[in-house]
């Protein structure tokens, strides 16, 4: 009976004693790998063509100035970066989150050019004395010296003479929308009044409680016994023994010769275990023993100022200051449409 031993494919050419190449003994598959080659050749320069054409796309017309997909993308990098990095595990938020600022950049883009096209309409001139100026506090502030603020322009692919112009045009446009928008200074005492009636829900001032409490430090060997000490003396708490007589003795924190007095405290004040623990408490009440890994606490809230609105004297500048923005975005808003119903503007 015959019996025939099938061998690698690379052993029978070697038991041939053939030297040719895998390639020569099938001129197709030769072809093949030829353009493999060629291919992953041309993958690259398809898509770095395919993303130049992304960035080079219009998006919208001022006047006859485009604005391409290239300039958002240069107004948005870092924030784009940002959000990557602050919603890691949820692309749908991020993509919406991209899509804002970048529809955020193109309205800034337009407006800038808008202003700019006034700019020469009004027959403004801008000294380059000043641009001069404008650029050395950029540097000083925000580069400290010209070396560290040409290694940053080439590490974004950005020119000195792009730099240079960035900061001409956010000069020119600083000083129209001034000219223009920033004339409100005044809000009156009726108008005030009548912000905060309708927004009393904003001017809430939190629950407030006059902590007090003693701490006694424990590990794992004395935890029990820390445990019934505060035990004893939540007992003398309730029995109306005064909590900061105790405290002065009892208390292993810096406000033991204040009877562990903490002042007022909002939520924020404490750690969010003890915070959540003290404001359960009533006027008066002692809390449980809370344990925790340094050692054991008892709660006291000596007062309780509940919430409510802050009074309106409290609150004037902060809501002036509200109506004012309020006021000067109304303003440019109007501008800026007045500005778009003088110039050809189209978006794609």
């Amino acid at each position: 009976m015959l019996q025939t031993t099938h061998k690698p494919f690379a052993s029978e050419l070697r038991d041939k004693g053939s030297r040719l190449d895998l390639l020569r003994l099938n001129p197709n598959l030769k072809s093949m790998f030829r353009g493999l080659i060629l291919l992953s050749a041309l993958i690259p320069m398809v898509l770095a063509s395919a993303e130049l054409e992304r960035l080079n796309h219009v998006v919208a017309i001022v006047g006859e100035t485009p604005i391409t997909m290239g300039d958002i993308q240069r107004q948005t990098d870092p924030l784009e970066r940002s959000i990557y990095q602050q919603y890691p595990n949820n692309p749908a938020l991020r993509r919406q989150k991209v899509l804002e600022i970048k529809q955020q950049a193109l309205e800034t883009l337009v407006e800038r050019q808008l202003i700019l096209m006034e700019f020469d309409a009004q027959g403004y001139q801008l000294p380059e004395k000043i641009v001069d100026k404008q650029v050395q506090e950029r540097i000083r502030d925000r580069f400290g010296d010209r070396l560290t603020l040409t290694q940053t322009l080439q590490a974004q692919g950005v020119t000195f003479e792009a730099f240079r112009k960035d900061i001409k045009t956010t000069v020119i446009v600083d000083f129209l929308t001034a000219e223009n928008v920033n004339s409100v200074s005044l809000v009156s005492p009726s108008e005030i009044k009548a912000y905060y009636d309708t927004h009393l829900e904003d001017f809430q001032q939190e629950k407030l409680i006059r902590l007090r409490m003693i701490f006694l430090k424990a590990n794992p060997e004395n935890r029990t016994a820390a445990e019934a000490m505060l035990k004893e003396i939540r007992v003398k708490v309730e029995a109306g023994t005064d909590f900061a007589s105790l405290a002065k003795v009892y208390h292993q924190g810096s406000q033991r010769n204040q009877g562990g007095d903490w002042g007022w405290v909002d939520r924020n004040t404490l750690r969010s275990d003890l915070s959540e623990e003290a404001f359960k408490l009533e006027e008066g009440q002692a809390s449980d023993i809370m344990t925790t890994d340094e050692g054991c606490y008892l709660l006291y809230a000596q007062e309780i100022k509940p919430s409510e609105p802050k009074s309106l004297a409290n609150v004037q500048g902060e809501i002036e200051a509200i109506l004012l923005a309020e006021e000067k975005n109304r303003l440019r808003t109007n501008w800026i449409d007045e500005l778009k119903k003088k110039n050809f503007v189209r978006y794609y």
